[in-house]
């Protein structure tokens, strides 16, 4: 299917791509896409510098891909500003964030959109809950998520694998939470603590993460962990108490 030109009313999802160097990747990404989301969305590649790789590829495939935008970073540099930016100029009522390195796995889209319909506010793919799998070998990059989603999940009830970039969320979530991070891909598991206290409905299912086709993860270990502390901690002290109060508050409106 060919994507043809809609006005941005019509769109029923966005979809956010942080992009850097990923002109390995980048074409096939977006044709997966077009092969398993059959419904009107805007697709939205997010860049840090005018020199990135990937810019020349993007431009010739919006010849073909009429939904396709390319935007700027403009709140801070890294793949969390990124994110935030996209989430900013997304228009439709459900936003998706995913990579552009081929690692998630879009056939699940459709299901996700379904869930959605049945009132989850957040879907959360996980590789670690039942079902999941990470497909790359033991590294520091495969435990720190793991060990971190072990805990939050047995001691406040979050999803297995919150740091996970691969999400579905409602829109309305999006407003209702005051982003700060601006560090490595921490605005993920600050959306998920957030929404959490706030007593939104997260729905968890089971993912394949692939290790990347081409190209290398720029995962850094030290500044993952201090980038992800703040929202460790807040989900730590406040998960609790704050969503049996909000989830009260909500189901009196």
């Amino acid at each position: 299917m060919v994507m043809t030109s809609m006005h941005a009313g019509n769109y029923r999802l966005s979809i956010i791509i942080p992009i850097y160097n990923e002109q390995d990747n980048i074409k096939e990404t977006l044709y997966s896409i077009e092969e398993n989301i059959d419904i009107p969305c805007e697709i939205i590649t997010v860049y840090d510098h005018p020199t990135d790789t990937t810019l020349p590829i993007l431009k010739d495939l919006q010849e073909h891909f009429v939904n396709l935008k390319v935007i700027k970073n403009d709140i801070a540099t890294g793949p969390s500003g990124a994110i935030r930016t996209g989430l900013n100029a997304a228009s439709a009522p459900l936003i998706l964030v995913m990579m552009a390195d081929l690692c998630d796995d879009i056939s699940q889209v459709q299901s996700f959109m379904d869930l959605a319909a049945k009132d989850a506010d957040i879907v959360c793919p996980s590789r670690y809950c039942e079902g999941g799998r990470q497909d790359i070998s033991e590294s520091p990059k495969k435990w720190l998520p793991k060990i971190a989603g072990f805990i939050l999940h047995n001691f406040v009830g979050l999803p297995y694998d919150p740091t996970n970039s691969f999400k579905l969320y409602s829109k309305e979530v999006l407003d209702a939470i005051d982003l700060k991070s601006t560090s490595s891909f921490s605005v993920t598991l600050e959306i998920v603590a957030k929404a959490h206290c706030l007593g939104y409905r997260l729905v968890e299912v089971p993912t394949t993460w692939k290790n990347r086709k081409y190209g290398k993860s720029n995962f850094n270990l030290i500044i993952s962990i201090f980038s992800y502390l703040p929202w460790f901690i807040l989900a730590l002290t406040r998960g609790k108490f704050h969503r049996r109060f909000n989830q009260k508050y909500r189901n009196t409106k």
